[in-house]
């Protein structure tokens, strides 16, 4: 049975027919960018710049807590629990290694459709928490046991897992470092997910910044109240991290910001992408030389007084919030306040961490600190069951959250030509020919005529490139049925009678066909043909393509003709 040719009369598709083959065409399609992540094939410098940057931000509200930690001795230390120096790497290598795995991933296996189901393990998965667990392993023996032995003895480990048995301060401390080394993983993979847009750049800008805020607001606080006149370490680096916060924010979202406007508006920024950003990153250096330099001699210079002053004038900024922390001390304080009692009444007295010197060998030895006299033998074996539990808890969540933000998705890659055609150009080189006419026949009017032989041959040039013009315009611009059902409907525009914007191809065609003078039985074919093109993916084979030029040139000249 010979197949028809769907571009005739005879073996052209029932309307019906094509409206729900586009219809559902449409909706497969809907459905399937909904769930499509579209990533460039190559990245610019600037757009891999900006993840970095925004993680620098998030870096720099953790090590202000943390640092804030230390100056409160919360965890029993007066050191930080991670070094400063060492959030940016882990964080920065998670993102690089998320990256790297899924790039890999897309290019060297097809595309998921529609049926495949995205969420499978990301290939080198393994690696990235084999990383997590080293760099909490490291942190652990930095943090608490690397005065005691080096890290390549395994004694250390041993310690490591006595003090979590006895829920010694190094294990509130190593169950803090492993929740830190969680949330930077988390957020490197996640922010290698993400695309560097003004809005998301804003957003992280603003709560980073709210969290750095409440940081310094309970910093001035501790020392108001202590009555601290010497500026401590804690001061300085806090300092420091606000010129660092600043200074990556505006880069961050300068950055975003021209990305965004050659991505959605392509007149916006014209030339070459490369240059353009290292423009903005010479700029950039150049301030960050400068914010660096200003600092050096505010801290060089002003010495003391400087931060003693802004201490001073800033106190009044953490009255409001030492009135939400007595607040909201004094409603947790009712809340726990039954439970207190019900510990009461099972005899149940913590203690505090008691420092005892060191015992002789004759001497007999001590007990651990949360081992209490008073405290039932069950009752302690229960409080170290939960709290173990807890940190394993902590622990198996943690590496849940990271091995869902390393799971696959649907991704495909795109050239950065690919979407040239949803942008059209508002450029018109006949336009633009036809008013710089009419502005030097204006200029010759004024002049009276001297340069008469220049204008004539300015004119003839004119003429010659945009015959020129408009000759390679109709060559090039019908090589595919798209390309000539937009050439239908600029004609219909001018013709008055253009396509509404909520109007699918075959309303448009059937409007045409009802009550106006550009009704022609070679509609049904072309908008046919182009159906099957945009929605079907069909497209037509070089001899229905001229058969279909040949087509709409002849529709083109009944509408011309008076």
């Amino acid at each position: 049975m010979s197949q028809e040719d769907p571009v005739s009369r005879q073996g052209r598709l029932p309307d019906d027919l094509l409206a729900r083959i586009a219809l559902t065409e449409r909706r497969r399609r809907a459905r399937l960018s909904q769930s499509t992540t579209y990533l460039p094939d190559i990245r610019t410098s600037g757009e891999r710049l900006v993840a970095y940057l925004c993680l620098t931000l998030e870096v720099s509200a953790l090590a202000a807590w943390l640092q804030l930690f230390a100056e409160r001795h919360l965890f029993e230390s007066t050191r930080p629990l991670a070094p400063l120096w060492a959030l940016f790497p882990l964080g920065a290598a998670m993102l690089w290694l998320t990256r790297l795995f899924e790039l890999r991933q897309v290019r060297s296996a097809p595309p998921l459709d529609e049926f495949d189901r995205p969420g499978s393990p990301l290939p080198g998965r393994g690696l990235i928490v084999g990383l997590l667990v080293a760099s909490t392993l490291y942190l652990c023996w930095l943090n608490s046991y690397a005065a005691a032995s080096p890290l390549y003895q395994p004694t250390w480990l041993l310690a490591l897992g006595s003090d979590l048995l006895a829920l010694r301060p190094a294990a509130y401390r190593s169950a803090a470092i492993l929740c830190c080394v969680i949330l930077l993983s988390w957020r490197g993979a996640r922010w290698a997910r993400q695309e560097p847009m003004p809005a998301t750049v804003r957003r992280t800008v603003s709560v980073n910044g709210l969290l750095f805020l409440l940081a310094i607001l309970v910093l001035l606080g501790a020392e108001g109240k202590t009555g601290q006149t010497l500026i401590s370490v804690s001061t300085q680096i806090f300092f420091l991290l606000i010129l660092l916060f600043i200074y990556c924010a505006l880069l961050a979202q300068t950055l975003a910001q021209a990305s965004a406007e050659r991505r959605l508006h392509p007149l916006g920024l014209e030339g070459s992408i490369t240059e353009q950003e290292r423009t903005i990153l010479l700029l950039f250096l150049g301030l960050g030389l400068v914010i660096g330099l200003l600092g050096l001699a505010v801290a060089i210079l002003a010495g003391a007084s400087l931060f003693e002053t802004l201490r001073r004038a800033l106190a009044l900024l953490s009255i409001p919030y030492d009135w939400l922390v007595r607040g909201l001390a004094q409603i947790i304080v009712w809340l726990l306040t039954p439970l207190v009692w019900l510990l009461q009444a099972w005899h149940f007295q913590s203690r505090g961490l008691v420092i005892h010197p060191p015992r002789g060998p004759g001497q007999p030895a001590l007990k651990g600190a949360g081992e209490s006299a008073s405290l039932p033998p069950d009752l302690l074996l229960i409080s170290r069951i939960l709290m173990l539990l807890a940190i394993l808890l902590i622990a198996l969540g943690g590496l849940r959250l990271v091995s869902k933000a390393l799971r696959q998705r649907r991704v495909r890659l795109y050239r950065r030509q690919e979407f040239e055609e949803s942008h059209e150009s508002l450029w018109s080189g006949a336009l633009f020919w036809q008013q710089l006419q009419q502005l030097l026949r204006t200029l010759m009017s004024r002049l009276g005529g001297l340069p008469q032989r220049w204008y004539q041959g300015a004119t003839r040039l004119a003429r010659r490139t945009m015959t020129a013009a408009r000759q390679q315009q109709r060559g090039s611009s019908l090589l595919s049925m798209r390309a000539i059902y937009r050439a239908l409907l600029d004609e219909a525009r001018q013709q008055g009678y253009p396509r509404r914007k909520s109007e699918t191809a075959l309303e448009y065609r059937w409007r045409l066909e009802r009550a106006t003078p550009l009704a022609d039985p070679r509609l049904g074919p072309l908008t046919g043909a182009y159906l099957a093109a945009r929605y079907g993916g069909h497209e037509p084979d070089a001899t229905q393509l001229s058969r279909l030029r040949a087509a709409w040139q002849e529709l083109q000249k009944h509408w011309r003709r008076p």
